[in-house]
């Protein structure tokens, strides 16, 4: 009885003492240091290797572009700047202040030497086309007009301006482009092409309207119209001029002047080199001459030295191009069936002005097509 009273004191004592090791143990295992515990946590786990976080990128700015094919990025310019910059392209206010356009014309300006690289080569603005009391005269494209037809006069230039100003008055009127004015202006030749045109309303509706030699509006009204402010004519092509029209003349040679003198006055001149008109009908206030000098400029410049000198309808465009802000051209060339005549008769010598030799009508025509093509005029054939 006292050995089992012995035993189980024995037992009871190892079962204090083995619970007191367990919970000594479980004491130690959580006072272990963090470092031995990682050390054992890594002898017995695999850990996959830290990946460092990704780099944040900031988004591209707006409007670029990745290249998916080599990975390369092509910037392109915002919006905004594209957009500043067309609106720069188009309203160019430097280019536009510094050169102004030369008339109030709309669309554009036959003096605005911009666009045209043709024709700014042969239009000189600084030419003057009239005729005035005090001139500067170019001795050599005087020498050469004075060549043009021998008149056997032995008096100077000077002497005959001085007494045909003492008939006519000296022009006044303003041939240079002015910013505030539109002076559209129409230059009807005599072609049979006029024939059953139609362009008689047209041709009406021009500030200036532009007539030449014996050129006759009375019974054409709806093809060539009624108005008539300038007519060009010399002694030989004389007519009677209206009232309030300007008798415009072209002189050839230096009787040319004397006899306008004598035609408003006198009327002691009956001929030059063949019978002439001894007398007009014309307002002397609005008598315009064409300057000499202006002959030599076209025939350079414009016909290139084609024919012997220009013909009245060339002489009448080029001048057209120096007085006016827009020209329109009507009436010249042959006719549809390649008849050169005028619109008012059957002409049974057609063709007859090519084979002068005096002017070369093919190479007029070209630069007249020429100036359409370059915008400079309008052409209606």
């Amino acid at each position: 009885m006292l050995v089992r009273r012995k035993l189980w004191v024995v037992a009871a004592t190892a079962a204090v003492l083995l619970l007191m090791l367990a919970s000594q143990s479980i004491q130690m295992r959580h006072l272990l240091p963090l470092n031995s515990r990682t050390e054992a946590s890594n002898r017995g786990t695999v850990v996959e290797p830290t990946v460092a976080p990704a780099v944040q990128t900031p988004p591209p700015p707006p409007g670029t572009i990745r290249s998916e094919k080599d990975g390369e990025e092509v910037e392109e310019e915002e919006e905004e700047e594209e957009e500043d910059e067309e609106g720069e392209e188009e309203e160019t206010p430097v280019e536009d202040f510094q050169f102004p356009k030369p008339c109030s014309c709309s669309d554009s300006c036959v003096s605005d030497l911009r666009g045209s690289a043709w024709f700014s080569m042969r239009y000189d603005p600084n030419q003057e086309p009239i005729l005035r009391a005090k001139n500067n005269f170019d001795p050599d494209a005087l020498a050469w007009w004075q060549g043009l037809q021998r008149s056997g006069n032995d008096q100077t230039l000077e002497e005959v301006m001085a007494k045909m100003f003492q008939v006519v008055s000296p022009p006044t009127v303003e041939t240079k482009p002015v910013p505030t004015r539109c002076r559209k202006c129409a230059v009807v030749g005599n072609s049979g092409n006029l024939r059953r045109s139609g362009h008689g309303k047209l041709i009406n509706s021009h500030s200036f309207i532009i007539r030449m030699n014996k050129a006759t509006t009375r019974g054409f009204e709806n093809d060539v119209g009624n108005r008539t402010t300038h007519h060009f004519l010399y002694p030989e092509s004389a007519v009677d001029v209206d009232h309030g029209v300007s008798l415009v003349l072209l002189p050839f040679k230096l009787r040319d002047l004397e006899w306008l003198t004598s035609a408003l006055s006198t009327g002691h001149i009956k001929m030059t080199y063949m019978r002439v008109k001894d007398r007009v009908v014309a307002d002397k206030d609005k008598v315009l001459v064409v300057n000499p000098v202006f002959f030599k400029y076209v025939h350079d410049r414009w016909t290139e030295l084609h024919g012997r000198y220009p013909s009245t309808g060339m002489l009448a465009i080029i001048f057209a191009l120096h007085t006016c802000d827009q020209v329109s051209v009507f009436g010249y060339g042959a006719d549809k069936q390649g008849n050169w005549h005028h619109y008012w008769e059957e002409n049974r010598y057609a063709g007859a002005f090519r084979k002068t030799g005096v002017h070369s009508a093919d190479f007029e025509t070209e630069v007249i097509r020429t100036l359409a093509k370059e915008g400079k005029i309008k052409l209606y054939l």
